[in-house]
């Protein structure tokens, strides 16, 4: 009966014959899940299916679930991948918090294409989220809780048993004589997930034994209302939004107070940033859009930060400060630069005629060399930036940092020089993005300002400056 209410659950999505990625944590949902895809594979098996689990390491148990889950997606003939990440404990968000945005960045790691993320959230955990919602004093948006399927990464998220009870769950896992791993801090009370579910949701339940489902109702509801809201805003939205996904600061004046939030949550909504609370969005208004035109402030909550750069609003993942990084770059080796923000290559070009031959496409903002053929070997190579410069023969090592203090530049094309920082404001860069450039320095002096421009004293095509992607 569980099989049959699943598989028609994920029916209407298996259509384009998506790969499946399971978000295997070893618990008793996840486990009734693979299970429930094993018997899916042997009657569609056509069907790519992969379990994923993330390690968090917050656990003395962890080391032994990973083992447990690769045990159990072996003997259900199904692909196993382990991702290990560090979860972030001192951002100002909770730990809860941190650790399920650290699982979903490695999850996404694996959805492409029209792939389909599975989570196993049931009725329980739908009631879980509508009661945290409405603690936080949320709206709509809130209150519709978890939604059976959204765009997540390049793919989508399914959830195919959010329909399904935890008690109907443990009778099926019970009687299929399944094992799960206990997560014990799943116990902790001072958790506000755990306290509802272990002090809140049984009183409940008692009370009134049909509250998830009615709960399920209301979310549904509220998602209704959402959906509507977003068709009768998107026009009006549209009319707000930047080629480059800002929003103009002087036409969300002209709205409602109420229409104005509505279209700063769409846009955060849209933009895949995490929804900020009342509060936030009075600050994301108040402090950073109606700060004075020179000033250039920022909202962080969680790893999302809203800025103001001239009339428009920006919405971005926290950066790093790279204030302090400085580092000599041999320039006969790559150079791998901090926080995935990928690798410098300096290769150097034998003669004019080799680089003049090369195919150089601009795509998506974006330098696309398709064809390579010397000693660095790339088939096909889709740069950040890829600039020319010349070197001094004595110049073998150069300095690499990521701040502008202290830099003189005088870039190829200019009458004249002046201070680094002072040419980043001439360009109009938004603040955030200045400690994101490396820049590349001959004692005091700008060699090149990675994705912008190169020093006038190294003008030239002797050799090939690449700024590469992580991946």
């Amino acid at each position: 009966m569980l099989y049959t209410t699943f598989y028609h659950t994920l029916k209407p999505y298996l259509a384009d014959n998506p790969n499946l990625v399971l978000g295997l944590s070893g618990g008793l949902d996840s486990r009734v899940l693979l299970h429930l895809l094993a018997q899916l594979k042997s009657q569609r098996p056509q069907i790519q299916i992969k379990a994923v689990h993330v390690h968090h390491g917050l656990s003395t148990n962890a080391d032994a679930w990973l083992i447990q889950c690769q045990q159990w997606a072996q003997d259900s003939q199904i692909e196993f991948v382990a991702e290990r990440v560090n979860v972030n404990t001192a951002t100002r968000v909770s730990l809860e918090q941190a650790a399920r945005e650290a699982r979903y960045q490695a999850l996404a790691k694996h959805i492409n294409g029209n792939d389909l993320l599975l989570t196993a959230h049931h009725q329980g955990d739908q009631l879980e989220t509508f009661l945290l919602a409405l603690k936080r004093g949320s709206g709509p948006k809130g209150l519709a809780s978890m939604a059976h399927a959204m765009p997540f990464a390049k793919g989508s998220l399914v959830r195919p048993l959010l329909n399904i009870s935890r008690e109907e769950l443990q009778a099926y896992a019970n009687e299929c004589q399944l094992n799960w791993v206990e997560d014990e801090s799943n116990q902790d009370t001072r958790f506000d997930r755990n306290f509802i579910r272990h002090e809140i949701a049984p009183a409940l339940k008692q009370r009134w034994p049909n509250i998830e489902k009615s709960v399920a109702r209301s979310a549904a509801l509220c998602a209704q209302q959402e959906n509507l809201l977003k068709e009768l805003l998107n026009e009006r939205y549209q009319g707000l939004l930047s080629h480059d996904g800002s929003v103009a600061i002087n036409e969300l004046q002209k709205q409602s107070e109420a229409c104005r939030n509505a279209i700063l949550r769409l846009w955060l909504q849209e933009q895949g940033f995490t929804m900020p609370s009342e509060k936030q969005l009075q600050q994301i208004w108040h402090n950073v859009a109606l700060s004075k035109p020179d000033a250039a402030p920022i909202l962080t909550y969680g790893n999302t930060q809203i800025g103001r750069h001239q009339h428009q609003l920006y919405a971005f993942n926290q950066c790093p400060d790279l204030s302090d990084f400085n580092v000599q770059w041999d320039i006969a080796t790559p150079l791998t630069l901090p926080h995935d923000l990928g690798q410098l290559v300096l290769k150097p070009l034998f003669n004019n005629q080799e680089f003049n031959n090369q195919e150089i496409k601009q795509e998506d903002g974006n330098l696309n060399q398709a064809e390579q053929k010397n000693d660095f070997d790339v088939q096909s190579l889709k740069a950040k930036s890829i600039q020319t410069l010349s070197l001094p023969h004595r110049l073998r090592v150069l300095n690499v940092t990521f701040s502008a203090t202290g830099i003189h530049a005088h870039p190829e094309g200019r009458p004249y020089g002046r201070a680094l920082k002072k040419l980043l404001q001439d360009w109009s860069i938004p603040t955030w993005q200045r400690q994101q450039i490396p820049f590349l320095v001959d004692d005091n002096e700008l060699v090149a300002a990675v994705g912008l421009c190169v020093g006038q004293a190294y003008s030239g095509v002797e050799y090939q400056l690449l700024w590469l992607p992580s991946d």
